[in-house]
């Protein structure tokens, strides 16, 4: 048989078979793309910081920049920074109410103002479109009550600090470490552990300078809680059914800030204004376990960019 390979031969082949070589190119290559898609490592919730803004927010020049000035703000276990801004009306309520479903979120920026008569203000729309009711304990769920979590951060860090201003207590950071990252895929081999235990050193120092640094901020009135009031309905010992109110402290006023209108504001009469903006930090419960503290190093960062008297 005659199998010499000829210029006539090979064009009779490319001009027939062409289109099959590149289908069979193309499906290699989309299933390498898939295998390397479901072999590499995904950021978990807990891993990725996503910052939102509510209710229509106008963004400002530092905006576009936002997540370029976070990268390196956050400890090692952080992979990812995110912010996305949810326009104003129905639209916006359902991408966010999309992205909440998949518990996605840990801070979002909302004002407490709103121009239309008896209309509700975007930080009390977010607090009535995430709260769910314990009625036997009158605890809304959904954001953090923030003297709650200043209370828990205090608790969880006079575990690895001897006071708060003191000295980490030997070997509660290879601990924690342990605990958190031992499964984890960046830190195999012994060499790796020993660096991933000095960034652990490195984010509960972080950790403790951040908060201490956001708790002098509420002491010297920089910062201040925003409360959400509410009602629900409850029983009395003889099953009497009876409108409880209900207040927390789940915001954080932004109103100090004056260089916050660089990043977001709003329009109040026609004006720039700024004066209603709040923070409010999402509890997405065991899912985000230690990063949660995280929340005082993004509060941190805007106190330092928009504070004055921080900067």
């Amino acid at each position: 048989m005659d199998a010499k390979i000829t210029k006539q031969r090979l064009g009779v082949f490319l001009s027939y078979d062409w289109l099959k070589i590149l289908g069979v190119i193309a499906v290699a290559v989309a299933a390498l793309y898939v295998l390397f898609t479901m072999i590499a490592t995904r950021p978990t919730i807990a891993q990725v910081y996503t910052v939102y803004s509510y209710g229509g927010l106008k963004i400002g020049g530092d905006t576009n920049n936002f997540i370029d000035r976070l990268e390196g703000k956050f400890s090692f276990d952080i992979l990812e920074v995110e912010m996305q801004n949810f326009e104003e009306g129905m639209m916006g309520e359902q991408a966010l109410a999309a992205r909440r479903g998949m518990l996605e979120g840990d801070a979002v920026i909302a004002a407490d103002y709103t121009e239309e008569e008896d209309g509700a203000t975007a930080f009390a729309q977010l607090c009535s479109g995430y709260e769910r009711y314990n009625i036997e304990q009158g605890k809304a769920e959904g954001f953090y009550e923030i003297p709650a979590l200043m209370a828990e951060t205090e608790t969880y860090l006079s575990e690895f600090f001897d006071g708060l201003e003191g000295e980490l207590i030997g070997g509660k950071a290879e601990e924690s470490f342990e605990r958190k990252n031992g499964k984890d895929k960046r830190f195999k081999t012994a060499a790796q552990k020993e660096t991933g235990v000095a960034l652990e050193r490195e984010r509960l120092i972080a950790l403790r300078d951040n908060y201490l640094f956001v708790k002098a901020a509420f002491e010297d009135g920089s910062l201040e809680t925003v409360a959400y009031h509410s009602s629900f309905w409850g029983q009395t010992e003889d099953g009497t059914e009876v409108e409880v109110p209900y207040e927390a402290e789940i915001g954080v006023s932004l109103k100090k800030l004056t260089g916050i209108s660089d990043l977001f504001y709003y329009f109040s009469g026609g004006d720039k204004d700024t004066e209603k903006l709040v923070l409010l930090f999402f509890d997405n419960g065991y899912r985000v376990e230690d990063a949660k503290y995280e929340n005082w190093t993004f509060l941190r960062y805007l106190l330092e960019s928009y504070a004055p008297a921080h900067s």
